[in-house]
């Protein structure tokens, strides 16, 4: 056991657990950060182009140890080192219920492979179940989460425009990027048809995924923004290969005292003693320690005293479709980009005033771009067209039966028991789907663009093999797949229908924090990211003021 005691332990070093950390340490906390992978360099760990693409390949036919993750495009697109290995991170599934769990274990977690895209969400998706009658609630609203929003767009310097658009409310942006010839044509053909149907400039981050050049770390990465804020303040210890096993309650007061982490390397146990915890560690990873970390007060896990812990899991159900556009000329002389920043949006624009009219509850919103897809000229079998993707991503509504246990005969790597995860569509979230791949091919054509499938892009048959089996696994996507889960220890107004309060305080340990997606009530149809970061400010500055005034 260290003797250190420290304000706060973060567990998770990702988008989350790096807002924590920067939080808490500029309040003047005195933070440890425990990350379960190896710690990250940035710069030439990033790779290159050529080489993480031949890693890949070496992996898919040789190795064969990254089956799940391969699944995933941002595998192909950057170093699967920042992928995590399934044969020594295994989960098991329900008979019937494939999930396809996509992690990444180093120092920033998934942040190294994120895309930038930081989407406000608005009151249709906090008070979702007021309007339809579906579900809860979330026991916070838009007003609650506004200045920490800002507060991050300013911070992130997001681009975007301002449209006054409902259902994707406004933030503090910098200039948007601008659209590309095939997205202008785009735009003008379905707003024309469909003037509800807004098409506009993605909002998110002008960064890739790989460093600018003279830049250690990607603008998109926790180790380069707000990890390196934390550690400027002097506040922050960082402990990478810390495999955390659970979280300790002391007996007597019914808070937790601290978290007991296996060293990955030596195997070693140990204890770091802390007056808060955050659990940041990412959705399904954070149910799994809650599960583990029993105790004589908690002996069916931290947090699981109302029957909720591990349910109402969700992700996003998604289509995603191709296609080009032969009447518009592709200028290779000018590069457009794919960024967070670079790209288009439809804002969801249906069931939106009254009872909902469709014969599903919810929505959908497009994410994609034209003119951007980053394949080179060699692999193209048709040459001189915009080609162009858009992602249907649909919100999947919470459901009691979809849910993350432990399983008590697997084990991992460090000896410590794997998720089990049974989590499948309902029937609304498929008729949802069904309608945001019909509606979205019917916008495709009303701009002129031919629809096709993502192998009939390329000529190589090697890449086209990989192709085939990742487009099976995307119309629509088996769940997990689009890597935005949420939900499992869900927040609200009592203890007995949720696993925190809307301070995302533990019911069972209110020094406990759970921030990022495992807190969730809905999934919504935006990208979660900013959204998480968001929570996990709010709950900061929340865990800040009660540890000031002894309130906890």
């Amino acid at each position: 056991m260290e003797d250190t005691l420290y304000d706060a332990i973060v567990i998770g070093s990702g988008a989350t657990g790096g807002v924590a950390a920067k939080q808490l340490t500029e309040a003047g906390l005195k933070v440890v950060v425990l990350e379960a992978g190896r710690m990250f360099k940035g710069g030439s760990e990033y790779g290159t182009q050529a080489g993480n693409m031949a890693k890949a390949v070496w992996r898919h036919f040789v190795t064969k140890n990254q089956r799940t993750q391969e699944l995933h495009g941002g595998y192909w697109e950057v170093n699967p080192d920042l992928f995590t290995d399934d044969l020594k991170n295994p989960y098991t599934t329900a008979p019937g219920r494939p999930y396809r769990w996509i992690r990444g274990r180093q120092v920033g977690g998934r942040s190294l492979t994120w895309g930038g895209v930081t989407l406000r969400f608005s009151d249709y998706e906090f008070k979702a179940a007021s309007h339809d009658g579906y579900g809860e609630d979330w026991p916070i609203g838009l007003a609650d989460l506004e200045p920490y929003y800002a507060m991050l767009e300013r911070f992130f310097h997001t681009h975007g425009s301002r449209e006054n658009i409902p259902t994707l409310p406004d933030g503090e942006f910098e200039d948007p990027s601008p659209l590309t010839p095939g997205e202008r044509v785009f735009k003008e053909k379905v707003e024309a048809r469909w003037p509800e149907r807004r098409v506009i400039p993605a909002r998110g981050i002008k960064a890739g995924r790989n460093p600018a050049r003279g830049d250690r770390y990607s603008r998109l990465s926790s180790p380069g923004t707000t990890l390196a804020a934390a550690n400027a303040t002097g506040n922050l210890t960082l402990r990478a290969d810390a495999v955390v096993s659970k979280i300790v309650v002391d007996e007597q007061t019914g808070r937790a005292s601290g978290v007991e982490f296996i060293d990955a390397n030596t195997r070693a146990l140990h204890l770091v003693r802390g007056k808060l915890v955050f659990c940041c560690a990412s959705t399904i990873e954070t149910i799994r320690i809650l599960w583990r970390s029993t105790s004589v007060a908690h002996p069916d896990g931290l947090g699981a005293s109302s029957g909720v812990l591990g349910r109402y899991v969700m992700d996003h159900i998604v289509s995603t479709i191709y296609f080009y556009m032969p009447e518009v000329p592709d200028d290779r002389r000018e590069r457009f980009e794919l960024l967070g920043s670079d790209s288009i949006i439809v804002p969801r624009w249906m069931n939106l005033e009254g009872r909902p009219t469709e014969p599903y509850l919810r929505g959908f919103g497009l994410w994609g771009g034209i003119q951007r897809l980053p394949f080179p000229s060699l692999l193209l079998k048709k040459k001189g067209m915009a080609f162009g993707f858009l992602c249907a991503m649909g919100e999947a509504l919470p459901h009691a039966d979809n849910r993350v246990t432990l399983d008590s005969e697997k084990k991992d790597a460090w000896g410590l028991p794997v998720p089990h995860i049974a989590c499948s569509w309902v029937e609304n979230d498929l008729l949802l789907a069904g309608a945001a791949q019909a509606e979205t091919e019917a916008m495709i054509k009303e701009a002129g663009g031919v629809i096709c499938s993502l192998t009939d892009l390329v000529r190589t048959p090697l890449v086209g093999e990989v192709m085939k089996g990742m487009q099976r696994e995307w119309m629509p996507t088996t769940p997990g797949l689009f890597v935005h889960e949420v939900g499992g220890a869900r927040m609200g107004s009592s203890p007995k229908s949720s696993v925190t309060n809307p301070n995302c305080q533990l019911w069972d340990a209110p020094n406990v924090f759970v921030t990022d997606g495992a807190c969730w009530v809905s999934s919504g149809w935006q990208n979660p990211t900013l959204t998480e970061m968001a929570i996990t400010a709010r709950a900061c500055a929340i865990a800040v003021d009660a540890l000031r005034r002894d309130n906890l």
